[in-house]
């Protein structure tokens, strides 16, 4: 298929396609760009040449009696040549799709990414983040799945974009947590502008925005970095279905709940570094008992 396709763009170049193949040319993806690029050289204008002067310095350097009908052959070869050039360079622009970088982290990583403009983000477990570089200096703008920090240079606006919400700055410190059971966003430096289906919401340091079955709540959290960056996670009031998604962001384990009840709720926190430490943390405040089988870890009442 490939090769069929590169001997069609042959004949198109050189004028050669039958009825039947330009039909079979023109349902190329490529053929609306090769279209442009030959109603672009059609309004291509070739620098004045004086033929005379030309010839004459041709005939000295090659001490030979070449013809005139050679003479304009080796113009018919030039023209070919610079219009080539000028097709492969429209081509190359008018095709040309903007840079995706791309980051993902799995459970229990975290990763920290500079960005072309110096701004930091520090991502953590079970997360994604995607951009385009080649848009950056004009569209700071990227999609995050998942938590991460933002350390931000100052400049122009400067955008998150989440499953929930939107979220914009200038130049701050701010972390998003947009995971599928969860959204938050907390300020930490500067302000933040969180925009949630139409209605925004300007948060300033220390500011804490939780979205909750639609509802919006802000709160004050006076932690100076995210719980996360120090290994551990803070929980207040959630169901515990809710504080076992986040736990296994940290841990690569599956849970056996079908002895317990998942809607109690939780408060308190874990550690990211010890699986047995953290999973006492969770189930001891609650009255719940485990065992550990493979990677599984079945539940139970006392």
């Amino acid at each position: 298929m490939k090769q069929e396709k590169e001997d069609l763009i042959t004949k198109w170049l050189n004028n050669e396609l039958t009825p039947e193949e330009l039909e079979a040319f023109k349902q190329l993806d490529e053929y609306p760009a090769y279209a442009k690029i030959s109603e672009k050289a059609k309004h291509f204008k070739a620098p004045n040449y004086d033929e005379k002067t030309a010839f004459e310095q041709l005939e000295f350097a090659t001490h030979s009696d070449k013809t005139s009908s050679k003479l304009s052959g080796f113009k018919y070869v030039a023209a070919i040549a610079a219009i080539a050039i000028i097709a492969f360079t429209l081509f190359k622009t008018l095709t040309k799709t903007p840079s995706l970088k791309s980051f993902e982290t799995s459970t229990a990583k975290t990763e920290v990414i500079e960005l072309p403009d110096n701004s930091k983000v520090n991502l953590n477990a079970n997360s994604s983040l995607t951009y385009k570089s080649s848009e950056w200096d004009s569209n700071r703008e990227l999609q995050l799945d998942g938590e991460a920090l933002f350390e931000v240079e100052k400049g122009q606006t400067f955008t998150v974009n989440t499953s929930y919400a939107k979220v914009e700055v200038l130049g701050t410190i701010f972390n998003v947590k947009s995971r599928d059971y969860a959204f938050e966003v907390t300020c930490y430096e500067g302000s933040v502008k969180v925009t949630v289906d139409g209605n925004s919401y300007i948060l300033k340091p220390s500011d804490n925005l939780v979205l909750n079955q639609n509802n919006i709540s802000i709160s004050q959290n006076k932690s100076a970095i995210p719980d996360w960056k120090s290994n551990q996670t803070l929980i207040n009031s959630q169901p515990f279905d809710t504080v076992l998604k986040e736990f296994k962001n940290y841990y690569d384990v599956n849970f056996d709940t079908s002895n317990i009840d998942v809607t109690r709720i939780y408060t308190g926190s874990f550690s990211h570094k010890d699986l047995k430490i953290a999973l006492n943390s969770i189930t001891l405040p609650l009255g719940l008992t485990y065992t550990i089988d493979g990677n599984t870890i079945i539940l139970s009442n006392k």
